[in-house]
């Protein structure tokens, strides 16, 4: 199936969830959340950073063809070797938050929402469901962390390690889609198939807009 026809597919169902629309990425674009928002923002999408590897792992023992298990293997070997929750603790700490913060920190049902999609898709969703849900998900990534890095400059004075997870992030996850698309037009071989995809793909960018709905919701920030 053509790489070029799935991805405009793939892209399109995300479209309808494009997370820099949601109220509060808004918010922080216009510099319009205080510090305590921002710190409690880094206590729930903490839980989905920790995890993310783990959803990596899984579907990577699940996936039989060589290529494409090799590149969920490579975007796990990204987020092991680079640490890149040691970098979302650089964050929280620049906004307030320490590690044991983070770790203790009550979590809040819509994280739980999303991080179990995540975890359930990996685990026991077809593969292209698994796969067009991490799509959904770094699709987007690299327009929304330069949002949050210029937000983050702009409004409220933090760079250097403070922004060093999103500016990676806005690199990488150029390159992880990509291969995504990739991966997705290898295994992607019916009608079935690419609806999976496809519906996959909405799934991981609605999981993530449900965790924002629950920061903006505890925050009291959206009415």
């Amino acid at each position: 199936m053509s790489e070029t026809s799935l991805v405009q597919a793939l892209d399109e169902a995300v479209r309808r969830r494009r997370l820099l629309d949601h109220p509060f990425y808004e918010a922080w674009a216009a510099g319009e959340l205080t510090v305590d928002d921002l710190a409690f923002y880094s206590t729930q999408y903490w839980r989905q950073v920790e995890a993310f590897p783990g959803f990596l792992r899984s579907l990577a023992e699940r996936v039989d063809n060589p290529q494409v298990r090799e590149i969920v293997e490579s975007n796990l070997r990204d987020e092991v070797e680079d640490d890149h929750p040691a970098m979302w603790v650089e964050f929280a700490t620049s906004v307030g938050v320490n590690r044991a913060d983070l770790e203790e920190a009550a979590v809040q049902p819509e994280t739980a929402a999303c991080v179990g999609a995540f975890a359930h898709a990996a685990t026991t969703g077809s593969v292209p469901f698994a796969l067009g849900m991490l799509y959904g998900y770094e699709s987007q990534t690299p327009e929304v962390a330069k949002t949050k890095v210029e937000g983050l400059r702009d409004h409220y004075g933090i760079e250097g390690d403070g922004t060093r997870y999103f500016e990676l992030h806005g690199e990488l996850d150029v390159e992880h889609a990509h291969e995504l698309g990739v991966a997705l037009s290898l295994i992607v071989r019916s009608d079935a198939d690419r609806a999976e995809a496809v519906a996959g793909a909405a799934a991981g960018a609605d999981a993530v807009w449900t965790l924002l709905d629950g920061v903006a919701r505890e925050r009291d920030l959206v009415a």
